[in-house]
């Protein structure tokens, strides 16, 4: 297993490596992946990545997406009837998906060429949008790169958000870059 530090490291040694503009929407998507227990350490020590990026020369932007459902249903027309029944939530998730990839664009529109956006709070997705759904729909609109902070596994290209899903496979440069610790 991957420390903490094991993880800054590697994504301190991909940070400082040069970007080339042609770089194709994949390989400008990087996924920090981690054991689901160090979620608390990564978003708590996120600071660190980010001192990684400016040290580097890069920009950063921050987008925290745990508490992004729960503001979204909260909001919706119909929270009440959802409540009482929360399996009508399952007709609304293409209406969530859309809405958060249009969320991650308009992040991604305000980044440059030079700059890492970082999005965290993924996990509390699970069950409501598929990250891989999010990451494949935005792709084209990134600028510099964008690092995802994943709770879960990685093996071969291969992601499982949480340990719990199916994985899926994405040709994204993993954080560290395999199992091996």
């Amino acid at each position: 297993m991957n420390t903490f530090d094991d993880i800054l490291t590697a994504y301190t040694r991909q940070v400082q490596l040069p970007w080339a503009d042609d770089t194709p929407p994949a390989g400008r998507v990087w996924i920090v992946w981690y054991e689901k227990a160090l979620q608390r350490r990564f978003t708590g020590r996120l600071g660190e990545f980010e001192h990684a990026t400016l040290s580097a020369g890069h920009g950063w932007r921050h987008l925290n997406l745990s508490s992004w459902f729960g503001n979204w249903i909260a909001r919706h027309e119909f929270f009440g009837a959802l409540v009482s029944q929360p399996r009508e939530l399952r007709g609304l998730l293409p209406d969530i998906e859309n809405e958060l990839v249009s969320k991650l664009r308009q992040e991604l529109a305000q980044c440059t060429r030079n700059d890492v956006l970082a999005v965290d709070g993924c996990g509390s997705l699970f069950g409501v949008a598929r990250v891989s759904n999010l990451i494949g729909r935005a792709a084209d609109a990134i600028p510099g790169r964008l690092v995802v902070g994943f709770p879960g596994k990685h093996a071969g290209s291969v992601y499982r958000l949480l340990d719990a899903r199916d994985g899926w496979n994405y040709h994204a440069i993993p954080i560290p870059p395999d199992n091996a610790a």
